[in-house]
């Protein structure tokens, strides 16, 4: 029972707190169309914003080249270069990449034109109607500078520099003389015709500057993180440029990978040429000496004896030509470490140690990844500087992998020299001459062999130039998506709608959380545990206000009310002569007002009231009765001449109300309250009246009502909505609680009419409110 009774409070405080803000009906719909007119405005106004996506896939080597160059897998001409795709993101974003595309575009050219009705400034890329040619040998180094082109007919232009006063005119596709270099204006056909007796802005800034700016605007990431997928996305106003720029980046990413690889195998070709070459000239040399030999010994056929025994060596010198290759392989890689510190290394030279060959590999990798990052830093960077250190380790690594490999290499050949001599021993018969001939034969097979075998690898590097193919695969070309992404026509709606509510309501909300002012009855029921006797709604007049006997007014209704409430309060007096007293906290609250209107209530033919002005420090009673200043009751307690019948003012209208006036202003107003003569002029009026009001000054300013609490059944606390401050409601309560009256009420004053459920409407019981002229 008491959730459902809370229940239905929350929801009847929710009800009042809607009704409160529907009175505010004019700002919700100014606001409202404020908002409506700011969002067409920014509709209007604000550039649409397309975003372009590119998608591409990093191939990895054993997926990329290995499958298109399976047929020259016997070669080994491909190897895996193992990329990190982080790494591929970070070429991607470098800026000679960007600098490469501006320059194809010429992105540092931009084209404006004004609209029709905005006046805002519209760029113009494949739709433009005139092309800016610079000749560079005038062009200044990063111009910047700002045309305008105004195009008088299909032949002649007029052109300015902003910021300078020369106006030039010029014809199209003749030589223009401006601050920054020489330039051709060629007009486009397809879209002058648009555009004649209009103007086309021109803006050229410096190439940095753009590359700056769409570096930081184009965005670069994976797809997946488990994917070698990257995407590339840009906002934009012009999506035909935006595809161009998407598009020309991961063509110059391409063009740049295949330079990194063909590097490689260009330095390989440039060193298996120059090997070619000496071992060409130390082979000529031997086969001259082999002719000059058997010429001058005359030798021309080996002895049978001498053809099994070479039968039977043939498996050894096999060895000791294979063992003498990887040895001049050794030496060939030792002389090329130490005449190039810093190039790339060559490969597939046939070293038959893996670990010398897996070096080399890495080694190329680390140095083609610093060069590539020193394309946009500097040595300093902390990257830069691991790559080295990372390049000096796998040099050493390798120099010691050769020489590992070089000492096992001649302890095999000693081996194979041993089995050697002991052949040679076993020909020891043979003739002196055809032994030397056969050394000299052998060196010639030697030269020959490693000969061979370099002609071999130089034709693997040439197919390797020639079948390099690209490191991205373009898994979707860059295209533009359909709706817009900037401005959304429906979220801007749909915010300045929630606007519209939300500014009011916070408006509201800001206005009640700095007012300090009671608003309503729910505030004194929370705060106090007082009664209220009585709710008067506010006047709607200007000056004094008072109700007459017959009024049907809404006031007079409640002051009845107020009176019917006033006999239940004091049903437990027992004095026959009821004493009420008014009281407020502050001055402007209305206890004068309460006052004279609750004795003109009270006074009937049967009872008869008497109404104080005991607020002897700033009397308003005659002011709102609109009486003559009269004695009254300092003149009383002064001079005791004075009679009580000196004193009242017995109104004509209504016979059984008389009015007391305070007098004249005291000097010291509380010897006055406390004076014996006060004393016999309440037993006196207690003595001839039924009721007995006495207006009062403010509580919270002075003591005055606290002094006649003595005389009073009943005190009327008077709280003005809208006007009394809530912390000043601690003063009935102190009141309440520390029992300085015997009996107190709270009446509420000033009550807003519209905000209440009155019986009838605000022209009181059996009158009607005329309908509007819009109502039937």
């Amino acid at each position: 029972m008491d959730y459902e009774y809370q229940k239905e409070q929350s929801n009847l405080h929710l009800k009042d707190q809607i009704i409160r803000y529907l009175s505010y009906w004019k700002l919700f719909l100014i606001t409202g169309i404020v908002c409506l007119i700011l969002a067409i405005l920014y509709l209007k106004y604000t550039p649409v914003q397309y975003k372009v996506n590119a998608t591409i896939l990093i191939k990895s080597e054993k997926s990329g080249m290995l499958s298109e160059l399976s047929a020259f897998e016997d070669l080994s001409i491909v190897k895996n270069n193992n990329k990190e795709v982080e790494n591929e993101i970070e070429i991607l974003k470098s800026r000679p990449l960007f600098k490469n595309v501006v320059k194809k575009l010429n992105l540092n050219y931009q084209y404006f034109a004004k609209t029709k009705f905005s006046k805002r400034l519209v760029e113009l890329y494949d739709n433009t109607p005139i092309k800016i040619i610079f000749k560079e040998d005038s062009l200044i180094v990063d111009p910047f500078a700002n045309f305008i082109i105004s195009i008088h007919s299909k032949n002649d232009f007029t052109i300015t520099e902003e910021g300078y006063d020369s106006i030039k005119n010029g014809v199209f596709g003749q030589v223009i003389s401006t601050r920054i270099g020489s330039l051709i204006i060629n007009p486009n056909p397809d879209y002058l015709d648009s555009f004649i007796e209009n103007e086309i802005f021109l803006s050229i800034k410096p190439v940095m500057d753009i590359v700056e700016d769409y570096k930081s605007r184009v965005s670069i990431g994976l797809v997946h993180q488990d994917a070698n997928v990257i995407s590339l996305s840009l906002n934009t106003t012009v999506k035909a440029k935006a595809k161009d720029i998407l598009n020309g980046l991961v063509e110059e990413y391409n063009i740049d990978a295949a330079n990194d690889k063909n590097q490689i195998y260009e330095n390989t070709a440039s060193f298996i040429k120059e090997r070619l070459s000496i071992i060409n000239t130390e082979l000529s040399d031997i086969e001259q000496g082999v002719e000059v030999f058997k010429t001058s010994h005359n030798l021309t056929n080996v002895t049978s004896e001498t053809e099994l025994f070479l039968e039977r060596s043939s498996e050894n010198k096999k060895g000791v030509l294979e063992t003498n290759t990887q040895l001049g392989l050794v030496d060939f890689m030792n002389e090329y470490l130490k005449e190039n510190k810093e190039s790339l290394l060559p490969v597939n030279l046939g070293f038959s140690e893996e670990s010398i060959i897996r070096i080399i590999a890495q080694y190329n990798e680390t140095a083609l990844r610093r060069d590539e990052v020193l394309k946009s830093t500097t040595l300093k960077n902390p990257i830069v500087i691991r790559l080295n250190e990372k390049l000096q380790s796998l040099k050493l690594s390798l120099k010691q992998s050769l020489d590992n490999q070089k000492k096992t290499l001649k302890i095999k050949l000693k081996d194979l020299q041993r089995q050697d001599s002991v052949m040679n021993a076993k020909i020891a018969s043979l003739p002196k001459k055809e032994r030397e001939l056969r050394d000299i034969v052998r060196q010639q097979e030697i030269k020959e062999t490693l000969y061979l075998y370099l002609l071999q690898k130089r034709e693997e590097t040439a197919i390797s130039l020639a079948a390099t193919v690209s490191s991205a695969k373009v898994i979707e070309k860059a295209y533009s998506s359909k709706n817009p992404i900037k401005p959304k026509k429906r979220i801007v709606l749909l915010a300045a709608f929630m606007a519209a509510f939300l500014i009011p309501i916070m408006i509201l909300f800001f206005k009640d959380l700095l007012d300090v002012k009671i608003k309503d009855k729910k505030e004194i029921q929370k705060k106090l545990d007082i009664p209220i006797v009585a709710e008067i709604p506010n006047t709607n007049t200007k000056g004094n206000f008072i109700i007459a006997k017959d009024d049907r007014s809404i006031v007079a209704e409640a002051f009845r009310i107020f009176e019917s409430n006033l006999k239940f309060l004091l049903s437990e007096s027992n004095n026959q002569t009821k004493t009420i007293l008014v009281t407020s906290s502050i001055t402007g609250e209305g206890k004068s007002f309460i006052s004279a209107n609750l004795s003109i209530i009270l006074a009937d033919p049967d009872k008869k009231v008497a109404l104080l002005g005991l607020d002897l420090r700033s009397p308003k009673i005659l002011e709102y009765l609109n009486l003559e200043s009269a004695k009254g009751i300092t003149n009383y307690v002064s001079d005791k001449n004075l009679n009580l019948e000196d004193i009242i003012i017995n109104l004509d209208n209504i016979p059984n109300l008389d009015i007391i006036n305070s007098g004249i202003i005291p000097p010291n107003p509380i010897d006055i309250l406390k004076s014996k003569r006060l004393q016999e002029l309440f037993v006196k009026l207690k003595s001839q009246y039924d009721y007995i009001i006495i207006d009062t000054p403010p509580i919270n300013l002075v003591a005055d009502p606290l002094l006649l609490a003595d005389y009073v059944d009943l005190c009327i606390y008077v709280v003005r909505l809208g006007y009394s401050d809530r912390e000043l409601l601690s003063v009935p309560e102190n009141l309440y609680k520390n029992k300085r009256f015997s009996n107190i009420s709270i009446l509420l004053n000033d009550v807003n009419i519209n905000s209440k459920k009155y019986y009838g409407s605000p022209y009181g019981y059996g009158y009607s409110k005329p309908k509007s002229w819009w109502k039937f």
